[in-house]
């Protein structure tokens, strides 16, 4: 009896959960297309962070600053990030890499985040 109980209180737990977040990536990229609207830069995929010890150039992270990672570009650049849902934009500073999900291109520290009104994984516009 008990190993039926523990069945369905398994099952209906992963009927419970937000979806959202167990969607993942594959589900993003399969259910959002790309934004048609004008972006004087590159529309790119981003989400953000909000933990972490140490960025790659051996800064305090902080989750609250205007920083952001990238790949490639080079420590210290400057990049115009925009939400197009609202036109929002900020400046972030390039202190960190990754992020390492394929497909994501950018990776806000939580405070750029809040600036733009972003609260999960989205289509941008990036221009440096």
């Amino acid at each position: 009896m008990r190993p039926l109980v523990f069945i369905i209180g398994l099952v209906l737990a992963a009927l419970t959960t937000d979806q959202a977040h167990s969607r993942g990536f594959s589900w993003f990229f399969a259910h959002n297309a790309k934004p048609n609207g004008p972006c004087s830069g590159q529309h790119v995929v981003a989400s953000f962070y909000w933990t972490g010890h140490r960025t790659a150039t051996g800064e305090r992270f902080n989750s609250s600053g205007l920083t952001a990672a990238h790949r490639t570009l080079p420590f210290g650049s400057r990049v115009t990030v925009t939400n197009p849902r609202n036109g929002k934009s900020v400046i972030v500073v390039i202190n960190d890499r990754g992020p390492f999900t394929r497909g994501v291109t950018l990776d806000l520290a939580r405070g750029a985040a809040r600036a733009i009104d972003m609260h999960s994984t989205q289509w941008l516009c990036m221009s440096y």
